[in-house]
């Protein structure tokens, strides 16, 4: 026996509306930038031995631009003059008490034995610069440079400053992702089966992922059920008006004799 599905149009559930789908969206796109800001800025660093910098002048351009982020790879003061060619971009100290540091590329090598036990001086220039710098000696390098992420310093720097905004956003968008997770209805999927002649179990199809109130529920399986018992009664019916044909006596076409009447 077939099963008749509802003709009720079926009612989404809120949580597959467009607001919804393009929230998830936004919240599955901030998840994965904010993983990888993480490990390019914090965890390759840190593995390396480096740091993330925040660039503050031109003297770099177009290679590196004010508010990029420089991340270098931390290098040992013995294999700075090995390790470090020309053309790389290193960053290190001006001088022995400046905390400050200077990324520049490295445009010429001097090799040779120095007062302070060394084997060789960098010179270095910025790309956007007409003159070089003062040599540079393998005590004065802090890193090599790996990678630039353009724009990030800025916002580096404003976290930084606000530490305890930044912390607020973060906790309202956490806390904003569980309460809609939340009120997320769990979806069920219901496939409506045959039912086997003789059964008094009904199944009631519905949509893919509906969710079917109750009182539809219970409107649809009557429905169903007064259907089926439709059809059941028609196919009675039939078998009614077949059994009464074939039981009908056949006529002959044997012809009347006459009936003889004796005095």
């Amino acid at each position: 026996m077939r099963a008749f599905a509802s003709a009720c149009a079926p009612r989404g559930h809120w949580s597959a509306s467009p607001w919804r789908i393009a929230a998830r969206a936004l919240g599955s796109a901030f998840a994965v930038v904010a993983i990888v800001a993480l490990l390019a800025l914090v965890v390759v660093p840190r593995l390396l031995g480096g740091d993330a910098l925040t660039v503050l002048t031109g003297s770099m351009e177009p290679t590196l631009s004010p508010g990029d982020v420089a991340v270098v790879r931390g290098v040992d003061e013995a294999e700075v003059c090995a390790d470090v060619t020309v053309g790389s971009i290193v960053t290190y100290f001006p001088e022995a008490n400046d905390p400050s540091l200077i990324t520049h590329r490295v445009v010429g090598k001097t090799i040779g034995t120095f007062d302070d036990g060394t084997s060789c001086r960098l010179i270095t220039q910025g790309d956007a610069n007409s003159a070089v710098d003062e040599p540079v000696s393998p005590a004065q390098v802090r890193g090599t440079f790996m990678y630039g992420v353009p724009g990030l310093g800025w916002v580096r720097q404003w976290a930084g400053q606000h530490p305890a905004l930044l912390a607020g956003v973060a906790a309202v968008v956490v806390v904003g992702w569980f309460v809609l997770g939340s009120l997320r209805k769990p979806r069920t999927t219901v496939v409506a089966v045959p039912r086997p002649v003789g059964s008094t179990h009904t199944n009631v199809p519905a949509g893919d992922g509906e969710d079917v109130p109750p009182r539809e529920h219970e409107l649809r399986e009557r429905e169903l059920e007064l259907r089926e018992r439709e059809l059941a009664l028609r196919e009675r019916e039939l078998a009614f008006a077949l059994g009464a044909h074939e039981s009908a006596p056949e006529r002959t076409n044997t012809p009347d004799l006459p009936v003889r009447n004796e005095a």
